[in-house]
C-alpha cells in the first residue's frame, strides 16, 4: 500500500473515531446515496467509495424507556428487524441501544444484539453510534459495528468483522439500516 493510501485510510479511521467520541460534528452526515457510502477526505477533497451494502434490514422499535434525565436524558431502545446479508441470507436482528441526548438534538449511543438466520446460525454485534434528531421527528444516525460469531457456515465471514452503517428511524418507530464491511 502506498503512503497516500495509508494516509487516506488513517484519515477515515480518525474521522470515525472522532465521531464516535463526539468530537466531530454530527449536524451534516456523510454524503450518501441509497446504495453506496462515501467518505470525504478534507486534506485532498477527494471521495472514496466503499461499495454496496452487504447488510440491509427493516424493522420496528418495540420498546423504549428513560434511564436517566440528569445530567442529560439517557434513553434505551429495543428493536426487532428482518433483513438480508449479501442478498441471499435472511435473518432476524434483535438489539438494544442506549442513547445520550444532547440539548441540540445530537446524540451518541452504544448498542448490542444478535442476528439469527433461518438455519439457526447466530452472530452477535456491538456498536457505537452518533446521530441527530430532525425537526420532522426522524432519527438519522451513522455508526461503527463490531461482529463476532462461532459460525463455520454462511456467517463465518462475520467473525471479528468491523462495519460502518447508516440507520434511520421515523416518528412511528419504523427503522431501516444499511451496513458496509470495513476492509
Amino acid at each position: 500500500m502506498s503512503n497516500d493510501k495509508k494516509v487516506i485510510v488513517i484519515n477515515i479511521a480518525a474521522a470515525l473515531v472522532l465521531a464516535m467520541l463526539g468530537l466531530a460534528t454530527t449536524s451534516t452526515p456523510p454524503e450518501m446515496d441509497s446504495h453506496r457510502i462515501y467518505a470525504s477526505i478534507n486534506s485532498t477533497n477527494s471521495t472514496i467509495s466503499i461499495g454496496d451494502p452487504f447488510f440491509v434490514e427493516k424493522g420496528k422499535v418495540i420498546g423504549q424507556r428513560v434511564l436517566s434525565v440528569t445530567p442529560q436524558p439517557q434513553l434505551e431502545f429495543t428493536f426487532v428487524a428482518n433483513g438480508t446479508i449479501n442478498d441471499s441470507i435472511n435473518f432476524t436482528n434483535t438489539g438494544t441501544t442506549v442513547s445520550n441526548l444532547q440539548a441540540n438534538g445530537a446524540f451518541n449511543s452504544k448498542g448490542q444484539g444478535f442476528i439469527m438466520t433461518m438455519d439457526g446460525e447466530v452472530a452477535t454485534w456491538t456498536n457505537q453510534v452518533v446521530g441527530q434528531l430532525t425537526q420532522e421527528g426522524k432519527v438519522l444516525s451513522r455508526g461503527v459495528g463490531f461482529w463476532n460469531t462461532p459460525s463455520t457456515g454462511d456467517l463465518a465471514f462475520m467473525d471479528n468483522l468491523m462495519t460502518i452503517f447508516k440507520l434511520e428511524i421515523d416518528r412511528e418507530g419504523n427503522l431501516s439500516a444499511e451496513e458496509w464491511e470495513w476492509k
